[in-house]
């Protein structure tokens, strides 16, 4: 059945200020941990059949509404006192090219982006140990960039982990408990170190003159001017930074099993992860009629040759795992595992998690005492790049009795000066040369 085609919006049908949804933004990071079962069903060879139990977990974080947050800097104005304040946070930091004479500012990710980011690499850390080994990271930053290099980063890279030995009901409970513990921290150090990274400082400058060809334009664009035009008052201006609610859940999605089959074909390897050696590169664009743009193609060719070797050693891996599983197929024809055999590792796998209360055997998922013990969700908020500003008025007078009595009867003065221009104004209104028309009185009569 065929659809009938929308109509085309007209130019003129399109508004002005279009309807905004305000729902809100949300993104998800999966994760799954596989963990090795043996079981004591055995193939007809005497094989030891072995079942996999793959723990899928998720992150959902959701932006709120926005909230005020803490005071980053306050100034105190005397009366008549002016002051120019500058603004500098990770969006003012920029790299200048002597050669071309432009400026950069490399800063590519938002708040949000920069949360999950970071959360994915402190998760990372476990990964690593399940896989044999262990490193300590502590960094207040991370250099996440989207260059034109094309490197697949923290939050493109994959998300699954294999832990080495072998485990049981119980051994899978302590793991699952651990996993959430250590999803627990990874929060907390993921909104610890985003607030750091997108720190604020607000300080004041002094005035400086432009000059040909010697200007800071990153300081003029980001300073502005505060004056008091009180004569007897102090004012007060509080900076407030503006914060993003957002509500993080940890939830376990589903506990998957199935039966290691030798004949059954791998996973296939993920792409490869390219470093760029914490030195990210910005783009440029080069003139045709640059005298160096053959030298700077060249060194972009360079650059890429040196990725696609840096990432040939897992493909090249990956490629003898390959040869290697179909020579052995073809020397030796294997059969599938029966099913009856995969039913029974698969029933005494199951079995065993439901006795740890994990699994629920009727829906075949986590059971809803292992979700209330390891699921979490808490509310948060994230730094963003707004201030708000708050004048305070300062009830104390600081000038003296006399000087307080000459204001009074200067803005006497001021107002006995508006009555009587007020006054002229109603006597020349009623003046008869500056109305309109002369009144009837003064009209000749007609002979």
């Amino acid at each position: 059945m065929a659809t009938t085609p929308n109509p085309l919006t007209k130019y003129k049908d399109v508004p002005c200020c279009p309807s905004l949804d305000t729902q809100p933004v949300c993104d998800v990071l999966d994760m799954r941990r596989r963990l090795l079962f043996p079981t004591t069903v055995r193939t007809a060879s005497g094989q030891q059949v072995h079942v996999e139990v793959i723990l899928h977990t998720r992150f959902k974080r959701c932006s709120g509404p926005l909230a005020l947050g803490d005071i980053v800097y306050t100034t105190t104005l005397l009366p008549g006192e002016k002051v120019r304040l500058a603004t500098t946070d990770r969006r003012s930091r920029f790299s200048f090219d002597s050669e071309s004479s432009l400026s950069y500012r490399s800063e590519q990710l938002s708040e949000e982006q920069y949360r999950m980011s970071s959360l994915r690499s402190f998760m990372a850390d476990q990964n690593s140990e399940d896989n044999g080994s262990s490193r300590a990271t502590d960094k207040g930053s991370w250099d996440f960039h989207g260059d034109a290099s094309g490197s697949i980063g923290f939050m493109s890279a994959s998300a699954d982990a294999n832990a080495h030995g072998s485990h049981n009901a119980e051994s899978t409970f302590e793991y699952l408990q651990q996993h959430s513990s250590q999803a627990r921290m990874a929060d907390n150090l993921s909104v610890e170190a985003t607030r750091k990274a997108h720190s604020i400082s607000i300080g004041e400058v002094s005035s400086r003159t432009h000059q040909q060809g010697e200007t800071e334009d990153q300081y003029e664009a980001s300073s502005r001017q505060f004056a008091n035009p009180n004569a007897c008052h102090a004012l007060t201006f509080l900076f407030y930074r503006i914060n993003k609610i957002e509500t993080i859940s940890f939830e376990l999605v589903a506990i998957e099993r199935r039966v290691l089959d030798p004949v059954a074909p791998a996973p296939v390897l993920a792409n490869p992860i390219r470093a760029v050696g914490q030195i990210p590169a910005i783009p440029q664009e080069v003139p045709a009629t640059n005298a160096k743009r053959l030298d700077i193609e060249s060194r972009g060719l360079q650059s890429e040759a040196l990725y696609a070797q840096a990432g040939s050693a897992q493909y090249l891996a990956a490629g003898r795992l390959s040869l290697n599983a179909n020579l052995a197929t073809a020397a030796q024809v294997q059969t599938p595992m029966p099913d009856n055999v995969r039913k029974a590792a698969l029933a005494e796998v199951d079995k065993q998690l439901a006795e740890r209360k994990l699994l629920d055997p009727k829906a075949g998922t986590f059971s809803s005492e292992a979700r209330l013990q390891f699921e979490f969700t808490r509310e948060t908020s994230l730094p963003t790049a707004g201030v708000i500003v708050k004048g305070c008025f300062d009830d104390c007078n600081i000038c003296e009795p006399e000087l307080q009595k000459e204001k009074q009867l200067a803005l006497q003065h001021l107002e006995l000066q508006n009555q009587l221009l007020k006054r002229q104004i109603e006597l020349l209104d009623q003046a008869q040369e500056y109305r309109c028309c002369p009144s009837a009185s003064a009209t000749p009569a007609t002979p």
